[in-house]
């Protein structure tokens, strides 16, 4: 990887570099979605180091969670989607950093495995269904990623 941005058109990513690297989290995930305007579950916003996103729009609160957080707020989502996997790029990504996401995302589209992606500042978080897992792992290991233990 670059220490500098390269000129448009030129930059690659060095795969085997450590911000790149992949890990599966350990707890499987789920989808929730409330409709618009709808509070955000107190369950999810204390839910302490566990994993929870929450996306407002103007159409729908999403928020993504784990088991626990998930099992707190049960019967409150409109739909409940789940259960995923989260391939976390280990980070921190720079900003200048062009295709990370559309690079992993391409191996997938390649193997018919559909992804749900989430953005933080730092990183990026790819998610598959469970029952994809093996096999998301296995074609992006021969596309050149590398999984950390």
């Amino acid at each position: 990887m670059p220490s500098e941005p390269q000129p448009k058109g030129t930059y690659t990513l060095d795969l085997k570099h450590p911000a790149l690297h992949l890990s599966v989290l350990p707890d499987a995930l789920f989808v929730h979605r409330f409709p618009r305007g709808h509070a955000v579950p107190s369950a999810f916003l204390d839910a302490g180091d566990a994993f929870v996103s929450v996306t407002r729009t103007k159409d729908e609160v999403s928020v993504v969670a784990d088991k626990a957080a998930t099992e707190a707020a049960l019967g409150k989502a409109e739909q409940l989607g789940g259960p995923w996997a989260a391939l976390k790029i280990a980070g921190p990504l720079e900003h200048h950093m062009v295709g990370v996401l559309s690079q992993l995302s391409q191996v997938l589209k390649d193997a018919k495995i559909s992804i749900f992606a989430i953005s933080t500042w730092d990183t990026d978080y790819v998610l598959v269904t469970r029952d994809t897992l093996a096999g998301a792992k296995a074609e992006l290991l021969e596309a050149g990623w590398v999984f950390d233990a």
